[in-house]
């Protein structure tokens, strides 16, 4: 009887994904956490950033052609393992490495395809302010208007409880290979789909 059951979570699962393909992604809250500037890189923490290691990837496109958007702009940015964003007030010093610890921006490739290194963030340490584990992107193209959302990550408990998580944003974290320090790499995919331009009135 698990067999069927199994065969039709599969099959859910990918016509979600193609689905997903031909439909705008959903937007979602900015926060107060943004910090505007932060550095160009595919890497937003050491290696030996404690936590578990995390690449995230993905492909860009837009409709309506879904065609892959070279030159799109992520700017993102997480917690810590332990549920703490880096200059929380703000007043940090752009020099100071500090400042931008688990945030970046990511330039798309000519293929559409981005990723970045950096560790799965914590959950907020405040239980009544605690939410599901989540990363925020932004994302800026010439051709599009800028889309504000966040990518949430599949068996996190505190999802039906966040008021911000979308079932379209959630995303398996997938177990890749060992790294030499004994942790398990992960992968999550994170396939972005920009709206067409509204048309200005006449």
């Amino acid at each position: 009887m698990d067999e069927p059951v199994g065969l039709r979570g599969r099959f859910l699962h990918r016509s979600r994904a193609m689905l997903a393909r031909y439909m705008p992604t959903a937007d979602n809250v900015r926060g107060p956490f943004y910090r505007a500037n932060a550095p160009f890189r595919d890497r937003l923490c050491p290696a030996e950033e404690p936590g578990t290691p995390l690449i995230v990837h993905g492909v860009v496109s837009g409709l309506p052609s879904c065609r892959p958007l070279q030159g799109a702009i992520l700017d993102v940015w997480q917690t810590n393992a332990r549920g703490f964003y880096s200059n929380m007030l703000g007043f940090g010093n752009p020099a100071s490495p500090k400042t931008f610890h688990l945030r970046g921006r990511v330039r798309v490739g000519a293929d559409g395809e981005y990723r970045w290194f950096s560790i799965v963030p914590g959950h907020y340490p405040l239980w009544p302010f605690t939410r599901a584990r989540h990363i925020h992107v932004v994302v800026t193209h010439d051709d599009y208007p800028a889309l504000v959302t966040q990518m949430f990550f599949e068996g996190d408990e505190y999802l039906r409880w966040d008021p911000w998580a979308k079932a379209s944003l959630v995303v398996p974290l997938v177990a890749e290979n060992r790294l030499s320090d004994g942790r398990t790499l992960h992968a999550a995919r994170f396939d972005i789909v920009l709206p067409e331009r509204a048309e200005s009135p006449q």
